[in-house]
């Protein structure tokens, strides 16, 4: 039985509170209490001392009327410690909400315990028959109502007490769902057919406050269209092919494998009661491959190993038009699971309590079935995010919200999940902001990252599959770096390489094309029709857009071709852009940031070696090979930094510099600038830009930071360490980080421009330094220079290689002065040992102690051939020699 405290939406916490008296005091008025003193009053709670009339006895009385949350066992118990400890006759709590499972159990243990029989807990039930027992009000007029309606229409009852009177209300189900409601007095059971009276019931805070209050006709004929109409619930689509723009059929889906196991380890504990979580959430940015989890775990749930044990039915809440569309995907989930033999086949399911709706009669007893039988269904909500997009769906996000929480609650054999996308913009006062954080104790969640290499290889063997051939490994190559682990770019970009293939070109003649996202949009609009152009502008502005609505707008034939085209989609009576990612583009002409997680291979010099040869005339790896002194794999590994960073095109094996370098000027500082702009969209930029300007980093906070963005990726020790270097120097040279004085320590500021001079660039990226002075001479010069600032001082000289080694090692301020340490001879020990041509020639010496090969020429030949670098013989033979640096070491 239910009982609701309603009042105008505009009322104040103390009318709210004079409503919830009022009904407390006819109660103890009719058992001949006289309320002495109001303790407290709110808009839901109530503490008065009452006292008898005719015997005096005191009692303490706590009156609740949560509509958003069930009394509980601590209220309880904080009511018997108040008697007690205040020695009142009894204490009475007059709850017209209902009670959690514990509240329950402590007012059946009462009787048992010492005093316990000095507590009265009166339910919404004992309130009703209370009031009734007392003529306040009549009994429920169910008989009145069954005269004119089909008895299975008819939902639960309600009494409300508002400011317009108090009133029992009947849901009426269509479908097995609440849409209407008809009203009595409640004080005569008389029916109230005063249509202005109705809209003032329904504009109330009640909760039946979204159904129709409208008058009924009060004849069955008449009223019998009222539940013929159907709400058509879609379950999510899948492509019906490789290339289908459409979430991907199981048979093509790669991947994942970790998250699958995960999901149903949890359904698995779901069934043998070892977990007390029934919800799990699927997150992610936009195109990571949600939808197609869910299908797979779809599929999967119907081979042999999980038949008759877990059924898992997954909606499009994009298809959603009315706020019943979630609580029909409920009703339809569980009864396609009877369907399949799951639970007890005999009941038939309706929805009664439209707040609590796994609380209603059928599905309760249902879901019990399930518990018995040792099965567990799962209702998945996909697009979860539409329910929140738009105002006129916020009622859909309320039910949902209903849902989710009654199956957190009553931990049953009913499992509900659902695909949030982690981009989309919740402003933090929007009530999903909050409920995604009040389900956080509730629920598992598998966030869903980038694809790694393997993957997307995977990706591109299905799409060899599909047109019958191998992929070129360099075309390869450029569709992994450039859809950056992202499933739905990967996917657009082999689809229009397919295209492309099939439509008479060759793979060879597809490597010089920019996998550029905007331009596959912007071709794909070209290829419409004016009235095509305009009628995917409609959708996308409107989208989830009612499929009738459109055709009026923009003609069926349009709408039949977009389909055609696989554009748009059709979910249900909507359709929608095919990916949301697209729709952006429509709307803006620009697509979202998708972050670059590209680690580069090499460092800045090692680029401009390469880049500074390079002009709007195409040049050989060949031609590229005599310019620099480079080997042709490694002109090949630095021209996929230099295609990845857009500072070149690359054409039949052939290199130029791209549009945007030739607009700016083939230089270090233009290659820098351009750099920049594409570090600002890393990944690992947009992670340092949650700390505050001058936050320390040290190497290893560095290297846990990217071990945490690239999980995927299994390196060892001394790779990560490589890679973090790297990327640090790269972050400097750029502009976001800046060298602290400590070896391998920076600290976060982004300067908002390049902000290294070119020389300092040569100084801090030559990734093979040798020091060209004698560790005890370099500590004379520092402790001679130390605070003053440096000169010009003759190349070759002394003085001139020390201070190289002071640049290099961050001991020259911006003001060109020496900086100060305490202890040089430490300081340069821990940032020499970590030079690799130190720890290179540390190695060569081990390997080689003891034999006559040990030579200066020897090391230096050992270590130019390892790390192919183009040195002179008398280069090779100083390099050696200078292994004296090892005294540091």
């Amino acid at each position: 039985m239910n009982i609701e405290i309603c009042t105008p939406n505009s009322a104040t916490t103390k009318e709210k509170g004079d409503l919830l008296e009022k009904l407390c005091k006819k109660m103890l008025e009719a058992q001949n209490y006289l309320v002495t003193e109001e303790v407290r009053k709110t808009g839901s709670e109530l503490d008065l001392l009452c006292e008898h009339k005719v015997s005096g006895k005191k009692i303490y009385v706590e009156c609740k009327a949560y509509r958003d949350k069930k009394i509980d066992a601590p209220i309880i118990r904080q009511l018997f410690g108040t008697v007690v400890f205040e020695n009142y006759s009894e204490g009475w709590l007059i709850g017209t909400s209902e009670f959690s499972k514990d509240a329950k159990g402590f007012c059946e243990e009462l009787p048992s315990r010492p005093l316990g029989d000095r507590i009265v807990v009166y339910s919404s039930t004992d309130i009703i028959e209370s009031l009734q027992a007392s003529k306040i009000i009549s009994s429920i007029p169910r008989e009145h109502l069954e005269q004119h309606l089909d008895i299975n229409s008819i939902g639960e009852w309600f009494l409300l007490i508002t400011t317009f009177g108090n009133f029992w209300v009947s849901t009426i189900l269509s479908a097995g769902i609440p849409t209407n409601a008809v009203c009595y007095y409640a004080k005569t059971g008389v029916l109230v057919e005063d249509q202005e009276l109705l809209d003032n019931i329904a504009s109330t805070d009640s909760s039946l406050s979204k159904l129709d209050f409208s008058k009924i006709i009060n004849t069955k004929k008449e009223m019998k269209p009222l539940f013929d109409s159907q709400i058509e619930v879609v379950e999510v689509q899948r492509g019906e092919d490789w290339n289908d723009y459409r979430p991907a059929r199981p048979q093509d889906f790669v991947g994942r494998t970790k998250d699958i196991q995960e999901i149903f380890d949890f359904f698995k504990k779901i069934r043998a009661n070892e977990i007390n979580t029934r919800i799990f959430a699927i997150t992610g940015n936009s195109g990571l491959g949600k939808s197609s989890l869910i299908i797979t775990l779809s599929e999967k749930a119907k081979n042999r190993h999980q038949k008759q044990k877990l059924f898992l039915y997954a909606i499009d809440v994009r298809a959603a038009k009315s706020p019943e569309y979630i609580y029909s995907a409920l009703l339809k989930t569980l009864q396609e699971a009877q369907i399949k033999g799951f639970g007890d086949p005999t009941i038939k399911l309706q929805i009664t309590n439209v707040n609590h709706p796994l609380e209603s009669e059928s599905i309760a007893k249902y879901l019990n079935s399930l518990e018995r039988s040792k099965q567990l269904v799962v209702l998945v909500f996909d697009q979860f995010e539409e329910l929140f997009s738009k105002p006129e769906l916020f009622e859909l996000f309320n039910n949902a919200t209903n849902i989710l929480l009654d199956a957190a609650s009553l931990k049953t054999n009913l499992c509900i999940g659902f695909a949030w996308k982690t981009d989309s913009t919740t402003h933090s006062e929007h009530p999903a902001y909050f409920f995604w954080h009040r389900l956080s104790d509730y629920r598992i969640v598998r966030k869903l990252n980038p694809f790694s290499v393997r993957e997307s290889n995977a990706v591109i063997n299905k799409f060899e599959e599909a047109i019958g051939e191998k992929v070129h490994s360099d075309l390869r190559h450029n569709l992994i770096v450039s859809s950056q682990g992202y499933p739905w770019l990967l996917k657009k970009l082999c689809i229009h390489l397919h295209e492309k293939i099939l439509s008479g070109q060759k793979q060879e003649e597809l490597l010089e094309n920019k996998l550029d996202i905007s331009s596959l949009f912007a071709s794909d609009l070209e290829e419409l029709n004016p009235n095509e152009v305009r009628a995917l502008k409609f959708i996308a502005q409107r989208a989830p857009v009612d499929l009738v609505d459109t055709i009026d707008t923009c003609g069926e034939d349009v709408v039949t071709n977009l389909l055609h085209k696989r554009l748009i989609i059709k979910s249900g009576i909507r359709l929608n852009i095919y990916w949301d990612i697209f729709r952006e583009y429509i709307l803006t002409e620009s697509i979202p940031i998708i972050s670059l997680r590209y680690l580069p291979s090499n460092d800045f010099l090692a680029i401009w070696n390469v880049a500074q040869h390079l002009t709007g005339t195409p040049i050989s790896i060949p031609e590229l090979e005599i310019k620099t002194n480079l080997s042709d794999g490694t002109i090949q590994n630095i021209g996929t930094d230099l295609l990845t960073f857009g500072i070149a095109v690359r054409e039949n094996s052939q290199y130029s510099l791209s549009e945007e370098i030739l607009a700016t000027g083939n230089s270090m500082e233009s290659i820098l600038s351009l750099m920049r702009e594409k570090f600002k969209k890393h990944i690992i930029t947009l992670s340092l830009k949650d700390l505050p300007n001058g936050t320390n980093i040290t190497l290893a906070f560095f290297i846990d930071l990217m071990k945490s963005i690239y999980s995927n990726n299994d390196y060892a020790d001394k790779t990560w360490r490589y890679y973090a270097i790297r990327m640090c120097k790269w972050l400097e040279i750029t502009g976001f980080l800046s060298r602290s004085i400590e070896t391998y320590t920076w600290f976060y500021k982004d300067i908002g421009s390049v902000k290294t001079s070119v020389s300092n660039v040569r100084r801090q990226q030559s990734s093979f330094f040798i020091p060209r002075n004698s560790p005890q001479l370099t500590i004379n010069i520092y402790n001679e220079l130390k605070g003053k600032k440096i000169s010009e001082y003759k190349n070759g000289s002394s003085n001139a290689k020390a201070v190289e080694i002071f640049k290099r090692y961050n001991l020259v301020d911006d003001d060109n002065k020496i900086r100060e340490v305490e202890d040089i001879e430490s300081y340069l020990y821990d940032a020499i040992s970590n030079e690799l041509s130190i720890q290179e020639t540390i190695l060569i010496k081990k390997l080689y102690s003891g034999t006559k090969k040990l030579t200066a020429s020897f090391v230096g030949q050992l270590l130019r051939d390892k790390h192919d670098i183009k040195w002179a013989e008398g280069t090779v033979e100083y390099a050696g020699k200078k292994g004296t640096v090892l005294n540091f070491v």
